[in-house]
């Protein structure tokens, strides 16, 4: 019996990460645990770069010219606006203090540096960095598990969950605190960075690891 893997990310990135957990043999079930509301596209930015905390700012990019320079949080949402097509990305290292220390040293700060992200996020960041700044997209966070993942999780037939963002961690663990006959002793947390890890607590799992979830997850044996 293939074990189970919960994929915690909202879509579109819970599909995408999805199937690549079934193409490594195991059984994905989704569990989302932020819902995401997407804002209307920005116009043209007359800006030098635009920097996004997360993936789910690219889809307000998409007026945008692909030679804009974009800083992004870390490789995942690096890789997503590469899909989008946009030419110059440059990747900090998963969180917002890195990608601070990627614009100033590139040199793009004030004005000219716009930064895209969620509602209620990014002030402090923008007005460190003299930035401005306009909010994309809204997150909601999910009050309980999917019953998929419930039931997965009473039946001790989970092997991992994944994680790529503190607020899904967090989302997660409060969801768990209100649903009884959930053990994760013998359950992995796998975190796309240590900052995710930070948010969960190493003796409730068997196990927290970062970074990149998929490569540590590996491939299902029977």
């Amino acid at each position: 019996m293939k074990r189970s893997v919960l994929v915690t990310r909202p879509l579109p990135g819970l599909t995408r990460t999805a199937d690549a957990v079934e193409a490594q043999g195991w059984q994905a079930i989704a569990c989302p645990m932020l819902r995401i509301e997407l804002f209307a596209p920005l116009p043209v930015l007359d800006v030098d770069a635009i920097a996004i905390t997360s993936a789910n700012a690219i889809p307000a990019l998409s007026v945008q010219p692909r030679e804009r320079r974009i800083f992004a949080v870390g490789s995942v949402t690096a890789d997503a606006a590469r899909d989008a097509g946009f030419l110059h990305v440059e990747t900090a290292d998963g969180n917002a203090v890195s990608l601070a220390e990627l614009c100033r040293a590139r040199g793009v700060t004030g004005p000219r540096l716009f930064l895209a992200c969620g509602h209620g996020y990014g002030r402090e960041w923008a007005r460190d960095l003299r930035a401005s700044r306009d909010e994309v997209y809204r997150v909601e966070k999910a009050g309980a598990l999917s019953k998929q993942a419930l039931d997965a999780l009473i039946h001790q037939n989970v092997e991992a969950v994944l994680f790529y963002s503190g607020e899904t961690a967090a989302a997660f663990m409060a969801a768990c605190e209100g649903a009884p006959g959930i053990r994760l002793a013998a359950v992995r947390a796998l975190c796309l960075s240590e900052a995710i890890a930070a948010r969960l607590s190493k003796k409730e799992w068997r196990a927290v690891e970062w970074p990149d979830p998929l490569e540590r997850l590996g491939h299902f044996e029977l």
